[in-house]
């Protein structure tokens, strides 16, 4: 009877440390999703306002095209400080933190100034800079085997954050009657919210310590060959996202569409990517390879954008729903590939921090430029075809860094090692065996799962801290 009695407590907690496993999962997945959902509104927000915020304020289309590039230049700036924050003050709270200050950045827009208009944004983009860097750091470091589903999460939050603030921004200010700087100021109710909702998560007691390798390993990516090919996959990416963000209402209006239908248009694109920035990185987490998934999505990128190029009045549905299709798919696999080619936590910290980094400042040329552009030759004909261009480079990009290899280090002196993660285990054992004889190499294969986990040198798992 005592045994049975003491089998069933066991059972019981058993059970209970499960549920409370599951709860806290299903905190932090949506905890994730409701920062990521509120990374991209303040600035995607914007765009449907556009002819608003000119005939009020007297902007050039350059000067608008500023207002989209300014968070992208605090991307830019602050990309390699939040890491360093993260490891201080902990992921979790940083990210907490950073969104105050994005609900903060948003009210100040409020004021009737011009100066409030693009300081407000400036408060924006720093806040931004912290989810961007940070939530996969978070995605890494608590959810190995669940990377791609939060991956996908993330990526989807962020594709719906954009689809609302596309589409909901226009209608909601014909609804309430309110003009367009206090229609901005409405997205800072849902920043608010994000606080609350991530109290939980910024409570967490797994904060990061002191980190000695941190910084080093941050150096590690900038001199990697694959961090500059990811770099160069995400700094395509966003150039292309954030001008498209900023200027297909304006496109779609400009050769007859109403200004309604342009930002609904804009909302749609996001919509129908949703499903595919979601599936984009689960795919990529179960394949051993990804180069089918960095080589598709772009190619429908690319061709979205002709199709808009080409036929801007009668094609312009069907071209929009491509375009959604190819960059939904395109965002989803940009951030996972910062998961997958880290093999722990603090890679994936340097990695995004660099790719960060280095991509905003190519992206933040886009809409400035495309805005130049289209004041010099008077069309979009010649600013799209330059964004065409950028596309199909992007795609001989993503054979490179769609290759299954990992960014580590070697045990013994930290220097970065690039390691398969797909290798049969047979091999991987001999390779264990030989690894006392094999000496110090600067790359090598070894086997590792689609969490990180495998063999690296003298046997040890290539996604463990080294």
């Amino acid at each position: 009877m005592n045994d049975t009695t003491g089998s069933a407590g066991k059972h019981s907690g058993v059970s209970n440390r499960n549920k409370i496993n599951i709860l806290s999962f299903s905190l932090s997945a949506f905890g994730i999703l409701i920062v990521a959902i509120n990374l991209r509104p303040a600035i995607a927000s914007v765009a449907p306002l556009v002819g608003q915020i000119q005939a009020d304020t007297g902007l050039s289309n350059t000067a608008t095209g500023l207002l989209t590039t300014v968070p992208l230049l605090c991307f830019v700036l602050l990309s390699t400080t939040a890491p360093r924050l993260g490891r201080r003050y902990g992921e979790e709270r940083t990210i907490a933190a950073a969104l105050l200050l994005l609900f903060a950045g948003i009210l100040l827009r409020v004021l009737p100034v011009s100066a409030a208009l693009f300081g407000g944004t400036v408060l924006v983009g720093i806040a931004i800079t912290g989810g961007n860097v940070l939530l996969p750091t978070v995605i890494k470091k608590r959810f190995g085997a669940q990377s791609g589903i939060m991956t996908g999460l993330y990526t989807m939050g962020i594709s719906i954050g954009t689809a609302a603030a596309a589409g909901l921004t226009i209608p909601w200010q014909h609804f309430a009657g309110l003009g367009w700087r206090a229609t901005l100021a409405v997205w800072a109710v849902p920043a608010l919210l994000a606080v609350v909702l991530w109290f939980p998560q910024h409570r967490d007691p797994r904060r990061s310590t002191t980190d000695p390798l941190g910084a080093a390993r941050g150096g590690q990516a900038w001199r990697s060959p694959l961090g500059w090919g990811v770099t160069g996959f995400f700094a395509l990416l966003s150039l292309t996202f954030y001008t498209v963000i900023a200027w297909l209402p304006k496109i779609l209006t400009d050769n007859g569409m109403d200004p309604t239908s342009g930002g609904q248009m804009l909302s749609l694109a996001n919509l129908v990517g949703i499903p595919f920035s979601l599936a984009a990185p689960i795919m990529a987490a179960r394949s051993s390879r990804q180069v089918w998934i960095t080589t598709t999505f772009p190619a429908l990128l690319l061709l979205g954008l002709l199709g808009l190029t080409l036929s801007p009045r009668s094609g312009a549905l069907c071209w929009v729903l491509v375009l959604g299709v190819g960059l939904g798919g395109t965002i989803g696999i940009g951030f996972m590939l910062v998961v997958l080619r880290a093999a722990d936590a603090r890679g994936a910290a340097a990695l995004a921090a660099m790719s960060q980094t280095a991509g905003y400042l190519v992206a933040a040329t886009g809409p400035i430029l495309t805005g130049a552009l289209r004041d010099l030759t008077g069309s979009w004909t010649l600013p799209l075809l330059s964004l065409c261009l950028l596309v199909a480079v992007q795609i001989p990009v993503g054979v490179y860094v769609g290759k299954s290899r990992q960014l580590g280090a070697t045990v013994d002196t930290g220097q970065v090692v690039l390691s398969s993660r797909a290798l049969p285990q047979s091999h991987v054992d001999s390779r264990a065996r030989l690894a006392p004889a094999a000496g110090n190499e600067n790359s090598r294969d070894s086997h590792a799962s689609d969490t990180g986990s495998g063999v690296g040198k003298k046997g040890e798992p290539a996604g463990r801290d080294t």
